[in-house]
Formats: C-alpha cells, sequence, structure tokens
C-alpha cells in the first residue's frame, strides 16, 4: 500500500494522539513508516521532543484532566535557575493528588500528593504552582540552591510568588521529602533581587562570615538626587558592589552607562566593588579579601 508522504493537517504540526490519527484518517502503514516517534504510549510526533517543554507539549496529548507537572519539570517549565545538571531531564515528572494514581510508562516519573492543588497554566501546560514546585525541590537542590531559586520567586520584576504564599506552601508540605533544607532556605531568602548570580553572590559573602549587605539602597547625591540601586550595600561604609555579567561588556550603551555610574557612585563618596562571573566560581576567596579589607578601611 501506497504510504502518504504528509500527514492530514493539523497532526503534521504538533505531537498528536494515535486515537485522534486514526480518526484523521492516519493509515497503518503511516504508523510504521518510521516517520514518527513514539515519545510516550499513545503518542506520536514526528521529531523527538529535544527540550522539556517539548516533552510536556507531547505527554500533555495523553494528559487527563486530574494530572499536572511537577518537580523539577514544573520548575524548568517556570523558568527557574536550576543547576545545569539537572536542566533538560529526558523523563517529565507528572503527579495527581488521592485518591488518583500516578502515571507509569517510559519517559514519565509519576508521583502521588496527599492534597489537591490548585494548578497553574504555563501556556496550554498544566502544572503545580510554583511556591508548591519550590517546595517539591527540597530533596534535590541544597540549601542556597533552594535560596537562589527562592530569590528568582519573588524577585523585583515579575515574580512569581510572595513571601506569604512561599511560607504558606511550606507550612502545607510539612511531609514533603527534604522539607527541613526548604525550611532553612526560607529564612535565607530575600525579596526584590534582580539576577540569580546577584542571590550567589550575596549568599558567598555571608557564608564567609562578613555582616550581609542590603538590597535595593538607594544612593543619592550631596544634592539629593538619585544616583542608583547597587546589587548590594554596606551602607554605614558606603561599599556597592555590582555584578556585571556578559552583557556589561559586550553591549556598548551598557558598558557607557556602567562607566558614567560608577563615577557617580564615587562622586558621592561612594566605593564600588566589580564582581564578575569569575568572582563566583571556587576560587573567591580574594573577593571576600577585598570586601573585608574595604569594610575594614571605610569603618575608620
Amino acid at each position: 500500500m501506497r504510504i502518504p508522504k504528509k500527514l492530514p493537517s493539523p497532526l503534521s504540526e504538533a505531537p498528536f494522539g494515535v486515537a485522534d490519527a486514526n480518526a484523521a484518517g492516519v493509515s497503518p502503514g503511516q504508523f510504521r513508516s518510521g516517520r514518527l516517534a513514539a515519545p510516550y504510549r499513545g503518542v506520536r510526533v514526528l521529531k523527538r521532543p529535544q527540550t522539556t517543554e517539548e516533552r510536556c507539549s507531547a505527554y500533555a496529548v495523553k494528559m487527563p484532566p486530574e494530572q499536572f507537572f511537577s518537580h523539577l519539570t514544573a520548575a524548568e517549565l517556570y523558568g527557574f535557575p536550576l543547576p545545569y545538571k539537572l536542566c533538560n531531564q529526558p523523563r517529565v515528572h507528572v503527579a495527581v493528588a488521592r485518591p488518583h494514581y500516578p502515571p507509569k510508562g517510559r519517559g514519565v516519573v509519576g508521583h502521588r500528593l496527599s492534597r489537591a492543588p490548585s494548578p497553574w497554566t504555563k501556556g496550554k501546560l498544566r502544572a503545580l504552582p510554583p511556591a508548591e514546585t519550590w517546595c517539591q525541590l527540597g530533596s534535590t537542590l541544597t540549601r542556597d540552591e533552594l535560596v537562589v531559586v527562592g530569590d528568582y520567586l519573588v524577585r523585583r520584576k515579575r515574580p512569581l510568588c510572595t513571601m506569604d504564599e512561599l511560607s504558606a506552601a511550606v507550612i502545607a508540605a510539612a511531609h514533603t521529602p527534604g522539607i527541613e533544607t526548604v525550611r532553612a532556605a526560607l529564612g535565607d531568602i530575600r525579596p526584590f533581587t534582580d539576577s540569580p548570580r546577584e542571590s550567589e553572590l550575596r549568599l558567598i559573602i555571608v557564608r564567609a562570615g562578613l555582616p550581609e549587605p542590603a538590597i535595593r539602597h538607594s544612593v543619592t547625591s550631596a544634592e539629593g538626587m538619585f544616583i542608583g540601586t547597587p546589587d548590594l550595600a554596606y551602607v554605614d561604609e558606603m561599599v556597592a558592589i555590582e555584578y556585571e555579567g556578559e552583557h556589561h561588556r559586550t553591549d556598548a550603551l551598557t558598558y557607557e552607562n556602567d562607566i558614567i555610574r560608577r563615577e557617580q557612585f564615587e562622586d558621592a563618596g561612594w566605593l564600588v566593588i566589580r564582581v564578575t562571573k569569575s568572582h563566583l566560581g571556587g576560587q573567591h576567596h580574594r573577593l571576600i579579601q577585598r570586601i573585608e579589607r574595604a569594610l575594614r578601611e571605610r569603618a575608620r
């Protein structure tokens, strides 16, 4: 029997269920042609999914109403700043609440929760809310990694939840694996941060035994004009700590504005310590020594 070259629309544009394909007139020969991949039982795609979002979109074709994405899968859908080694996992995490039973099968990690949440939708995908997803990561992430993610959730721009919602989620997740680590991390979270790197920098400073710097402190000139808000600041000593990502070097306008901004800080009596990605690696002792020296000298 002759195998058609193309699948009928819209099956040629997105993952589809086998039952839908049969109803659309796809022949058994097309299923056996080798042109279709089967990432999950009952689901076919023209191209095997390569990303977490693509895997979720494929699984969603067969996802019943009581199921939703959870754990690392939900975290990736929300854009949590996870360690690289945990990103783009080959299996999707799917949860249900009692009395339903979790899914099984190739490419799926099933979970059964004690209570039914109110899932969010990320695009067309149904997932556990961000605060509850964060609580599920306690058995996977370290305390400081949880803090970085928590800062991201309550960040200054487009936060995904509030501190009250995080606290409520921790209380509700009393029997979740790793909840002790989650509770410890909750106290270290600071709202209104601007980037995960800023959070990592703050934790490096604090873990080294230095006083915790302030977040979102506004610096003004002697005339009372607003100059800027450094990433981290020691207000009494007038020491500003600025993390500079790659775009600070490669973007000409950003680079020029950084120079002007730093000059304005210095004119107002502030010392600016610039930090790059290399300072956040295992060899950050020089950064700590520099901050210690600055605080000691400025305190005089």
